[in-house]
Order: C-alpha cells, then structure tokens, then sequence
C-alpha cells in the first residue's frame, strides 16, 4: 500500500481517486509544485499537467533517484501515437481514457511493485557501499594495530635484551617507533635519558611534539619524544597525533619507565652486593654462615684467619669440631648445648657477646667474642642456616689484664705518700724508744761496773751493801727499768703495725691467680681500709658494721679488693670536695640469703640526677684534669658484672651516696668478659 499523489486537470478527479482508493491506496491530492515534493509513492497526472510541469515532475523522479518513482500520465481519448511518444519521455506509464478501473489498478500495482525493487535495490546498494567502507577502515584499523602490535613486539624484545648496555636499549626504542606511525617518513623519536639524547634513523625536530616524562626511571629529566613535520601533517582537532599513535607512545613509555626502573634497581642491586662482599670481606671480625647440619658453607677471610680454617676444607664442622675445643674464658669445655651455633638453632633468637676460649687447629688458643642469628626459611618459623659473628679479642683481653693492674697500682702509688706516712709513724716512735733502751742499757752497764770494783775493794761487804742501796735508791735509774717494758711493747706494736701495712700491700699489688678463690670479706674491707687509710683519715671517720660468721664469696681475690679499693677512694674523695666538717665513711656487711651484701655510704655532696646514669661509663669523671681518669667505678661496673654480681648505686644530692654490692654465694665457675 501506498500514498498515491493526483494532479489532475481534464480528468475526473472523483473517479481516479476512488478507484486509488477501492485499490488500498491513500490518496494525497497534488495541487502545485509545492505539494509535489512528500511522502508519495507515485504520481497520476493528466497530460496537461505534464505538459505544464515536467521539469517539476522530472525533478521529483531524480530526488528520489536511485530510487524509482513511477509516473502515470492520462491521455484523453484518441490520442495518437505522437502524444503518447512525448508523455513516455517523462513519465512512465499512459493510459487513455476510458479505461477499466480494473486495467488501471493493475497499471498503478506494477509501477509501486517496481518502485519497491528499485528502493530494495538502492538499499542494497547502500548496504554495500556500507559494508564495503567498514570494511575498508576496519582494514586500516587492522592495519594500524598490527603495525602498533608489531611496534610493542619489537620493543618487547629490546627491552628482553638483559645485560646490553643502556644505550643500545635507548636507541633500540627511538629506532622502533617512527615505523609505527601514521606517516613513517614524517616522523621521528629519540629518548631523552642519562643526560643524552638517543635519536632515531634521519631524526629531525618537527612542530608537532608528543613527549611523555619517565617518572619511574630515576631521573628528572628522562622522557620518550615524537616528532611530525609541520608542512605534511594536517592535523585535526586532537593535534598532529591520533589517538592510536597516542596511545602506543603511551605504552612503550610505561614499558621503557619500569625497564629503566629495573635497570636502576638492579644496578642498585649490584652495588649492594658488591658493597656487601667487600664489607664482609674487610671487616675486622670474622663471619661464618653454617647449614642447619653445622656444615661452614661461607666464611670470609677474617673467619678463616681467625679459626685457622683451610678454604678447601670448609666442609669440616666451625663449633662442634673436636680440633677447636670451645670453652670458656677459665677453660672449662662447653656442652653440647652451649655451643653459640646449637643455641641460634635451639631458640631462633640472635645474641650477642658470648666470651669463648677457642683451641687452633694449628695449636694455642685464642679469646674470641661470638655473636649469631638465624636466617630463617622460606615459613619464616623454621631456622634454615645460621650466621656467626667472630672477634678475635686475644689483645684486648691481655690489654684488660694489664691495664686492670695497670691501674690497680696506679691506685696504690696515688696512696704511696700516705702508706709511707703510716709507716713512718710507728717506725719514729719504735727508733726513739730504742734509744731510750740504748740510754736504759748504757747506765745498767755503767752500774754495773761499779758494783764490780766495789766487789773488789777491801772493804768488801760493806762497800757492796752501800752501792746497793745507792742504785736502789736512784730513782731516775727506776724510771728507766720500769718504762723498758713499755717501750719494748710499744716497739713490737709499731713493728706489727708496719708489718700489717706492708702484709695489705702485697695483697694487693700482688696480681694473683685470674680465677674464683674463696674471698673472706672482712679480711678484705680490713686490707683496703689499711691501704687507704691515709686517703680517709683526714676527711672521714670509717665506721664498719660487719655480721660474725659471714661466709666466704667466690671472687678473683685482688679484683675483689680493687673494687672495694675504688669505692672508698672515691668516696673519701667526694667527702673532701664538700668542703665541711669532717664526714663519714659507713661500711656494713651481712648475709642475704644466698649472697653477702656490702654496703658503703659516703656522706658527700651526692651525685647530680642528671649525671648519675653515666657514672660507670668509661672515661666520665667530674673531677678537674689530673685529678681523676674517670676508668674507678667503671672497672668496678665491669668486674662486678663479669662475676654475675649486682652493682647499684643510691645517692641523693646534698646527703651522700651508697654503693650496694650484691655478691652471690657459691662457686663462680664461669665468669663473663
């Protein structure tokens, strides 16, 4: 069905149109050239119409062309041939009048039928140029993909070239991606990185840029260009560059970036690694790396130096080998457990500084410091290997015997002076009261030969009886035989009290044995207040309150005395420096349950809250220059804790300071560094 368009002049319009009608047409009347141009399928016009309008008419069919609009041209009745010629140069159908309606519904259904093939065949026309045009840019598009996929490819494999240097991989891509532009002769690309430019074949600045910075790289001014040149390229709205060639520079600039980041990262690697062997290499320590079946499977040089391995038998067991016979610092063997790689293995925590007397396979034996750590697998419970840190402290352990009685007799000649007072002391009266014996003796001789000549003389008896009376009667020869006892009790005394000195001295400045001995400790507070008396007894009154009966301690007998040494010089001299009345000095001893305490407390100026944390570090001391080294009560911290005892120290400004020494009970058997 159609919409059927009627100019019509001579003929019945009426009829024409009910016979369109009764056919299933809609008719839509024609009256001008304005209302020719609709939606119509098909015109009917008479031949005066025609006559008047074909070029209206003519128009009509070529707006529609491809298309085929139908015509149909009335011809009143007895026209000739000639008419009918010239309305078929127009039109496309005639039919004179009369005619049967049933001839002209016929006429009118082929012309729309042939109007429907003709849009079918226009469409299908459409549809191929269509589909022929999609083709066509869906060709290109391929194209252009595969050329980009092709590009990513080829720099896919540039980037894959592992160890080629930086610049090859920089022009590598510079060269790759001008070929996968729109317009490959027009451009051009170079990488801007490690302060240089790496450009592609023929390279040339163009007006057209499309540049990209390589952020990750590492560097500030590292980027990817292209370049167009301006006289060829057109470009639209977006610029030289479509979004396709936008997009690939996009990707093998990100490809480029974590390639130079990787690069970066693993020349920062390499570095580190480097850095690493060469640390491990000359440190000062040794460092041992051991499998959890105790095989060395890395040692550097210092380690091999230092436990007398050979390199080429590094299978052989570090700690567990009978050849190194590992033992304490006092030589006692370690057990099974003790062994430094056995405890990494047993508790998987790292420690530090454990003291080791370790046998040579090439003889001696040698102090070593020991610290380790697991190096856990891949489940982060289990122990995989374990590393060993190895300081050989030999020297350092002859440096702190010497210097320990180094300063133990620099403590006992600060003290020479005062000693020697002592025992100058006793020493004067002892020499006055043997010349008062000498006097004593001289006038018992003198007596004594007269009362031989009287004996001789004639008178005998009598004369004998009369010099008998007179030396009895001499009173100044009675005080000499009555004061000749105290002055030989005197003498002995101030022999003894000489002889106490020099006994405390030996003591002392004897360096003894390096091991725990029983330590009776008010034979010890009473030696070290003998030698220092003359450091306290013009400044302190010394009061000690020690419990009967106390028992012995397990100590290194002359680093016992030196602590105690150390405390009492440095409190009679911290009593002097306050400048007053003369203070006082109180040491008590008593038993604690399993350990003796000692206590000493000074009446001195205190110490500062500020400094107090820092009075056993090595080399601190407030005293003026010459007067202190500050190494006292850091020897005293040091060999306190090397005998697992406890060291505290109690002290408020303007009232004085106590030192607490808790010494435990018992056989010290195995004494830290």
């Amino acid at each position: 069905m159609g919409v059927i368009g009627l100019w019509l002049e001579t003929t019945g319009q009426a009829a024409i149109a009910a016979a369109v009608g009764a056919a299933g047409h809609r008719v839509a009347v024609v009256q001008g050239k304005t209302n020719l141009v609709g939606e119509l399928d098909a015109l009917i016009v008479d031949a005066a119409v025609l006559a008047r309008s074909v070029q209206a008419i003519t128009g009509r069919k070529m707006a529609d062309a491809p298309a085929f609009f139908p015509v149909l041209v009335l011809l009143g009745q007895g026209a000739g041939e000639d008419a009918v010629a010239q309305a078929l140069a127009s039109a496309d159908e005639v039919l004179q009048t009369p005619f049967m309606m049933a001839e002209f519904s016929g006429r009118l259904r082929i012309l729309l039928k042939a109007r429907l093939f003709s849009k079918l065949t226009r469409d299908l026309d459409a549809c191929r140029l269509q589909n022929e045009a999609a083709l066509t840019n869906t060709s290109a598009d391929l194209a252009r993909r595969v050329k980009m996929l092709t590009c990513l490819s080829d720099v896919h494999a540039v980037i894959q070239r592992f160890h080629q240097p930086r610049e090859e991989l920089f022009r590598g891509i510079a060269t790759l991606l001008p070929p996968a532009m729109q317009y490959p002769g027009l451009a051009s690309a170079r990488v801007l990185a490690d302060g240089q430019a790496f450009i592609s074949p023929g390279f040339r600045l163009g007006h057209w840029r499309l540049s990209l910075p390589l952020a990750m790289s590492g560097q500030a001014d590292a980027a990817l260009e292209v370049f167009y040149e301006q006289e060829v390229v057109s470009p639209g709205d977006g610029g030289a560059f479509s979004e396709e060639e936008k997009e690939l520079v996009r990707l093998v600039a990100q490809r480029l970036e974590r390639t130079m980041a990787r690069l970066g990262a693993d020349e920062a690697l390499r570095r580190e690694r480097e850095f690493s062997a060469l640390l491990v290499n000359t440190l000062p320590g040794g460092v041992v790396r051991l499998n959890r079946a105790g095989t060395i499977v890395f040692c550097n040089p210092r380690a091999e130096a230092i436990l007398g391995l050979d390199p080429q038998k590094l299978e052989s067991r570090a700690y567990t080998d009978p050849g190194f016979g590992a033992a304490t610092l006092e030589g006692r063997p370690l057990a099974p457990e003790e062994y430094p790689f056995a405890q990494v293995l047993a508790s998987g925590k790292p420690f530090y500084d454990i003291p080791l007397s370790l046998g040579r396979p090439d003889g001696g034996r040698r102090f070593i410091s020991v610290s380790g750590a697991p190096l856990f697998a891949a489940d982060a419970t289990t122990v995989d290997e374990v590393v060993l840190s190895v300081i050989d402290v030999t020297n350092q352990k002859d440096m702190e015997r010497q210097l320990a009685h180094a300063l133990k007799m620099e403590s006992l000649g600060q003290l020479a002076a005062g000693i020697a007072h002592e025992i100058n002391t006793p020493i004067q009266y002892v020499e006055g009261n043997l010349e008062f014996l000498a006097n004593t003796f001289g006038r018992l001789v003198e007596l004594l030969d007269r009362l031989t000549a009287a004996a001789l003389e004639t008178e005998g008896d009598k004369s004998l009886a009369e010099e008998l009376a007179a030396l009895v009667n001499d009173e100044e020869l009675r005080f000499l035989l009555e004061e000749t006892p105290a002055a030989i009790r005197e003498s002995r005394e101030g022999l003894d009290r000489v002889a106490g000195i020099v006994l405390s001295m030996k003591r002392f400045a004897h360096p003894g044995v390096e091991t725990s001995q029983a330590v009776n400790v008010p034979q010890a507070i009473e030696d070290t207040l003998s030698v220092s008396r003359s450091a306290w007894k013009f400044v302190a009154d010394v009061v000690t309150d020690i419990e009967p009966d106390l028992p012995e301690i397990s100590f290194v007998p002359g680093e016992f005395n030196q602590v105690l040494l150390n405390i009492v010089v440095n409190a009679a001299q911290a009593i002097e420096e306050k400048k007053g009345d003369k203070g006082r000095i109180d040491i008590r001893a008593l038993q604690q349950g399993d350990a003796v305490v000692v206590t000493i407390h000074d009446t001195g100026p205190g110490i500062p809250e500020a400094i107090r944390s820092r009075i056993f570090d090595p080399f601190f001391t407030t005293k003026p220059i010459g007067k202190g080294t500050g190494q006292g009560l850091a020897i005293v911290h040091a060999v306190m804790t090397r005998h697992h005892a406890r060291l505290e120290c109690l002290s408020t400004p303007g009232e004085g300071t106590t030192f607490i020494l808790t010494l435990p009970l018992g056989e010290n058997s195995s004494l830290e560094a």
